[in-house]
């Protein structure tokens, strides 16, 4: 919930709408233009979101 920044309890809209709204900024295609060292950042948080999500829509 926390990584996704949703209350406990949030409905699935609400998850999948925080979901989007991370995954836009935080996707590679987003950040490939950028140094190295933050591509690597963005892709750490991706992976985490995408992490996140998958267990609370499981």
């Amino acid at each position: 919930y926390d990584i996704l920044g949703v209350p406990r309890g949030a409905s699935q809209e609400q998850i999948q709408r925080a979901y989007r709204k991370l995954a836009a900024q935080y996707h590679p295609d987003k950040v490939a233009h950028l140094g190295s060292e933050f591509r690597e950042m963005a892709h750490q948080k991706m992976v985490a979101i995408q992490q996140a999500y998958n267990e609370l829509t499981a």
